[in-house]
């Protein structure tokens, strides 16, 4: 069945009913929204001093580049017909890259969201570009350390390390896994939601257990990571030596202690832009909304709803890229490469429609010569998004020319640290060169990093890649980040 509500309970486009949208592009956000551009505006501001606290976390210096698509609706009825009530926000990847959706508090008047779920899918991001490598017991772990950071609005400070109540609870009530449990986690495969409590509540405790009893180790473990060491075995050197260390950590759970750390939060961004979004924007969003959130809609339901939005996104704007994208992704029958010309010829500084025409090109010999100067113009046009130019680098891995390919994919790797996808490719190439060590060790990288979101059959493709760089190159063999 078709969602179906009223126009006051749904964000609508102004066409339909509904209020005007916008985005707002701060230094590290760009936000697409039906919130007063006063109110969106304070939001992204907010979460630019999140992610500033957040970031305190590996030191005062750490500023990553990049920014995080978000989608936010005035308040939770609006979010309701994409989720079906099952969720007060979620995160995600598109072809733009990390994507978080959430609500903000008004009915009546505007109001901000709270971002206390953002803060975990921020903890998530930012982690990347330093812990190279991450079991998931560390990178769920860390998160939800850090997802309890709070701002003291009266000194301006940030206080990192306060206890998790819900997972303190939760294995008070019902016991932890044990650390060899965690390190299996990864090929469990797809769980219950009572075994993902489990997981995710003694991941929150070992990783507090450990930071907070054995700081100077757990602090070494995370510097060999970001070194791209093997986990296990970067784990077991910075515990070399140490004796009975996991028999204090029932005692820690019962006593519930920790030791919080109260940093002054530096200066952050306030440049903020606004513009106005058109019609066949909106509802392109409202497509990747149906798309992306959790809900109890079948795919099939989600898909017919996406479509009805594209299509009419594209009656508003038949040359709109963001809504032939999504039209491309739903059916890429459905795109022919006449139109993706025309959307080119009307949007020839978007690189975006340029990548896209190249997706669609080679049927043809003639096709088929375009593609690598299509390719190279999106990522001219696009020169800091990981994705175009990972795109640039994997047309290169199937032509099998990597000497071509490397600049791109080390620069996509260096945007996009913890993209299985961008890291796939660069191991693609490098295998393509003979640089087996390598290859190997930014293969385990992309399989590390795949984590909560990604598909049995995603991981079992990045595992058949990674057994035959191992045939060739020796799965005994040195590797390197």
């Amino acid at each position: 069945m078709v969602a179906t509500g009223c126009a006051g309970t749904r964000a609508l486009c102004p066409q339909e009913g509904g209020r005007p949208w916008s985005e707002v592009q701060s230094t590290h956000f760009r936000i697409q929204t039906n919130l007063s551009p006063e109110a969106a505006k304070t939001t992204a501001l907010e979460l630019e001093k999140y992610r500033r606290a957040l970031l305190l976390a590996w030191g005062p210096d750490f500023d990553p580049p990049g920014t995080v698509e978000v989608i936010l609706v005035r308040n939770q009825s609006e979010l309701d017909e994409f989720t079906q009530g099952h969720a007060a926000g979620f995160a995600g990847t598109t072809e733009r890259g990390p994507l978080m959706a959430m609500a903000g508090n008004g009915f009546v008047l505007d109001d901000s969201p709270d971002l206390r779920l953002q803060t975990h899918e921020l903890a998530h991001y930012l982690s990347t570009f330093v812990l190279l490598r991450q079991p998931r017991w560390l990178a769920e772990g860390l998160a939800q350390y850090l997802e309890t950071i709070h701002i003291k609005v009266s000194t301006n400070e940030v206080v990192l390390g306060r206890a998790h109540r819900w997972n303190l609870g939760y294995v008070r009530e019902h016991g932890f896994l044990g650390l060899e449990d965690l390190w299996a986690w990864e090929q469990r495969g797809l769980q219950s939601q009572s075994e993902q409590q489990q997981y995710y509540a003694s991941a929150w405790l070992w990783v507090h257990y450990l930071m907070n009893m054995y700081p100077e180790r757990f602090e070494d473990f995370q510097v060999r990571l970001a070194h791209a060491e093997e986990p296990k075995r970067a784990f077991e050197a910075s515990f070399k030596g140490v004796q009975d260390w996991e028999s204090g950590i029932v005692p820690y759970a019962t006593a519930g202690r920790a030791s919080l750390l109260t940093m002054a939060l530096p200066p952050v961004p306030q440049q903020v832009d606004v513009r106005p979004l058109a019609a066949a924007d909106v509802h392109a969003i409202r497509a990747t909304m149906y798309l992306r959130a959790p809900g109890a809609l079948t795919r099939e339901q989600r898909q017919e709803n996406a479509k009805r939005e594209v299509a009419q996104g594209l009656k508003e704007d038949p040359t709109s890229v963001n809504a032939t994208i999504l039209a491309a992704q739903l059916d890429e029958k459905a795109v022919s490469v006449d139109a993706l010309r025309a959307v080119v010829k009307a949007n020839p500084d978007n690189g975006r429609a340029w990548d896209l025409l190249a997706e669609h090109l080679g049927a043809t010999s003639e096709e088929a010569m375009e593609v690598e100067g299509t390719r190279k113009r999106a990522a001219e046009l696009l020169p800091n998004d990981a994705r175009i130019l990972n795109n640039l680098a994997w047309y290169y891995v199937q032509v099998q020319e990597p000497a071509k390919g490397l600049a791109a994919a080390q620069k996509a790797v260096s945007l996009a640290p913890g993209d299985s996808a961008v890291l796939d490719t660069h191991a693609a190439l490098l295998f393509q060169l003979d640089r087996c060590p390598e290859a190997l060790g930014m293969q385990r990288r992309a399989l590390d990093m795949l984590h909560e979101n990604a598909s049995d059959a995603a991981r079992a493709v990045l595992m058949q890649r990674l057994q035959k760089y191992q045939a060739k190159c020796g799965g005994t063999a040195a590797t390197k980040p």
